[in-house]
């Protein structure tokens, strides 16, 4: 059957129940692309490596596609986003674009995880080579960042196997080495981020960036020393990091991508 949205888009009839799930889907493919995009700005993967994944209402998922007519995340747009069921098969999306290949991670962890609604996936270089050399990132940052101080509260665990992670037995694996966290290392490949929502799982692929970077170059100075442990507990405090500050910090993120050189 031809989705909603491409019946609409051809002017043939459909029910309102069917129109609200169309302006769903569009609504969460325009948030994960904007996700796309920030994190490609920012430099956060290797183009055009990397998804992000939404689930929708009804179970299913929403993500980046992969395949000849795709954009890279730096210049992804809803139309680069696709719909699968939770067994993978694909349900919508524009002609020459498919799932990608590691879908099986969104999928593993959606399993794994009920309190979860967004998965990011890339390849940002400085946590892949704190992977590479098995150097834990360590809370060397306190008050500087407690947003970021709170992703190693439990520790950033490594998911100890470097290919593509295309079947669900593999996935699985990610998902348990992910646990209850947020963050996961993935050794010489990437790193897998979840969250409440696509603003939410690419900010802390941020993070997780920032900590690495901020680990690497305090090694360049000496041996860093970690925070006082009873100081980290009443910086992190309990429970996640509020809704208030992730949209606070979200809003910054797109207008830093979005501005343009002086004189452009």
């Amino acid at each position: 059957m031809t989705a909603p949205a491409e019946r609409i888009a051809a002017g043939e009839p459909v029910v309102a129940g069917e129109v609200r799930a169309a302006a769903e889907v569009r609504a969460a493919a325009e948030r994960v692309a904007e996700a796309c995009r920030v994190l490609g700005r920012l430099g956060l993967t290797r183009e055009p490596a990397g998804h992000i994944s939404m689930l929708l209402a009804d179970g299913t998922v929403a993500l980046k596609a992969r395949g000849p007519a795709e954009s890279g995340l730096r210049f992804a747009g809803a139309d680069d986003v696709v719909v699968v069921d939770r067994g993978g098969t694909l349900l919508s999306g524009a002609p020459g674009l498919t799932a990608p290949q590691e879908l099986a991670i969104h999928l593993a962890v959606y399993r794994a995880r009920p309190d979860v609604t967004s998965v990011a996936h890339v390849h940002p270089t400085m946590p892949v080579l704190f992977s590479v050399c098995d150097v834990p990132l360590l809370p060397v940052t306190g008050a500087y960042d407690p947003y970021a101080l709170r992703l190693l509260a439990d520790g950033v665990p490594t998911f100890d196997r470097s290919v593509l992670v295309t079947t669900p037995e593999l996935g699985d694996e990610l998902a348990a080495v992910l646990g209850a966290g947020s963050v996961c290392l993935m050794r010489g490949h990437g790193v897998t981020a979840v969250g409440a929502s696509p603003e939410e799982a690419a900010l802390n692929v941020i993070k997780l960036s920032e900590l690495a970077e901020l680990n690497f170059q305090a090694r360049q100075l000496g041996e860093p020393r970690r925070i006082d442990e009873a100081e980290r507990a009443a910086i992190v405090g309990t429970g996640r990091t509020r809704p208030e500050l992730i949209a606070s910090a979200w809003r910054f993120y797109l207008r830093l991508v979005s501005e343009q050189p002086e004189g452009s």
